[in-house]
């Protein structure tokens, strides 16, 4: 993708990243991954090591959607991360841990 003048006076800043956690399917996590502008998001699909893994890598603020949050939360149980490095809801920042082995 190249830059364009329409991109450059946007200003986008593509140190800004999210993943937003939409649902869980089994041990997989489904969410949108967006850099620096809602049209640039992804819809991707992770084990729970791998998803917690991108994010730290990417340095992504996460979110989980309240209609996934209870399958979410169980899902984090289910690899011991019941303390949690996710941003809770009010939007406080999310711990960087170590990824889960």
């Amino acid at each position: 993708m190249h830059d364009t003048p329409e991109h450059a006076a946007r200003g986008l800043d593509i140190s800004r990243r999210w993943a937003h956690v939409t649902g869980t399917t089994g041990r997989f996590i489904q969410f949108n991954f967006t850099v620096a502008d809602p049209d640039l998001t992804v819809e991707l699909v992770m084990p729970y090591a791998a998803f917690n893994e991108f994010c730290i890598t990417n340095e992504a603020s996460r979110t989980v959607d309240p209609n996934a949050k209870t399958a979410f939360e169980r899902l984090k149980w289910l690899f011991k991360d019941a303390d949690g490095s996710i941003e809770d809801m009010n939007g406080q920042a999310f711990q960087k841990r170590e990824v889960l082995k």
